[in-house]
């Protein structure tokens, strides 16, 4: 089974900063900078493929990769479902992941992120 989830946070950065791409190409092409249209032009594309390609979390056969930040950096990390002790949801967009250490985990649907986990739960028992 692999169910994946949308990152909530990274997907809204890369959402406003593709609208503000545009919108600094926009006001390059009015001024006739051509250069610097083109430039904005390719970090809107790059802003896109982030927004539909990366930053998903996924439930695999053994385990669960999310996304935590590390210094400074949001990384990939990936979790053994025999490490998980529970999952708890707080808000709409957050549920903290128990194991062996408490990890926040930011999504678009913590309700359907929770009955995935329990759905593999049972298949691996």
């Amino acid at each position: 089974m692999k169910k994946s989830f949308k990152e909530f946070r990274m997907t809204i950065v890369c959402l406003l900063l593709f609208i503000l791409c545009l919108v600094l190409a926009l006001y390059c092409g009015m001024n006739h900078q051509m250069r610097r249209m083109i430039i904005a032009l390719v970090l809107s594309s790059i802003a896109l493929l982030l927004i539909t390609t990366r930053f998903k979390m996924i439930f695999f056969d053994d385990g669960v990769m999310i996304y935590q930040w590390r210094i400074l950096t949001l990384l990939p990390s990936f979790i053994d479902y025999k490490d998980i002790i529970s999952m708890e949801k707080i808000s709409k967009h957050k549920v903290i992941i128990h194991h062996t250490h408490d990890t926040a985990v930011y999504l678009f649907n913590s309700d359907a992120f929770i009955e995935a986990y329990k759905l593999v739960n049972y298949e691996n028992n």
